[in-house]
């Protein structure tokens, strides 16, 4: 976008942005019409206090395609070296089943139709869950089993919670091996620290 090009110019450069961008031109025009504005730089000037805008122009370059875009994106991407990570600590590589990808994680009835913000889109989700608890309880003969933990360091923090709950005894401390992970350690005394609860970190 060059210095003088205006937020309309923008608009123009390519359809990416009125495909994605709801109101099409006749729905501004129309909008513009009913408020009495001539174009959407007099709107901004009505509405927007002059003392919060800024009045010169960005230094921008000239406004690209969206297939310039595409083309640019891909060229940046393609310098992106995949390296053997080493990091360890609870990060490993893991086997997906085929039959699991498949089945469960591409399989489209576990999502339904609707749109990311709306809560419906978890029920297929959910219903995985479910199943993958039923699983668990099955083959651990346990009474309940619980599948919506995000990772080891969160399990552990609601680990705690869950023995500090159910212990008959009221000691406000909370002893963690030395040998858990960090990351493990550093969410557990987060979770601990606006519940008073003292953590304790040695060797058994």
């Amino acid at each position: 976008m060059t210095p003088s090009s205006t937020f309309s110019d923008a608009l123009s450069a390519d359809a990416f942005a009125p495909r994605h961008i709801g109101p099409s031109g006749a729905d501004v025009r129309k909008m513009l019409d009913v408020i009495g504005a001539a174009s959407v730089e007099e709107l901004i000037e009505q509405t927007v206090p002059s003392a919060i805008r800024q009045r010169s122009r960005l230094k921008l370059g000239p406004a690209l395609s969206e297939a310039q875009v595409l083309q640019k994106l891909r060229a940046v991407a393609s310098k992106n070296k995949m390296m053997t990570s080493l990091i360890g600590q609870g990060y490993y590589g893991t086997i997906l089943p085929p039959v699991i990808q498949r089945n469960i994680l591409e399989s489209p009835a576990w999502y339904t139709a609707y749109t990311p913000y709306q809560s419906e889109i978890s029920q297929g989700r959910l219903e995985a869950l479910l199943n993958f608890q039923t699983m668990i309880v099955d083959l651990t003969g346990l009474e309940i089993a619980n599948a919506s933990l995000l990772d080891e360091a969160t399990a552990a923090a609601e680990a705690m919670a869950m023995a500090r709950r159910v212990a008959r005894a009221q000691a406000m401390a909370f002893f963690v091996d030395r040998d858990c992970h960090p990351q493990t350690i550093a969410v557990i005394c987060t979770r601990a620290e606006p519940l008073g609860w003292q953590i304790v970190v040695g060797d058994p």
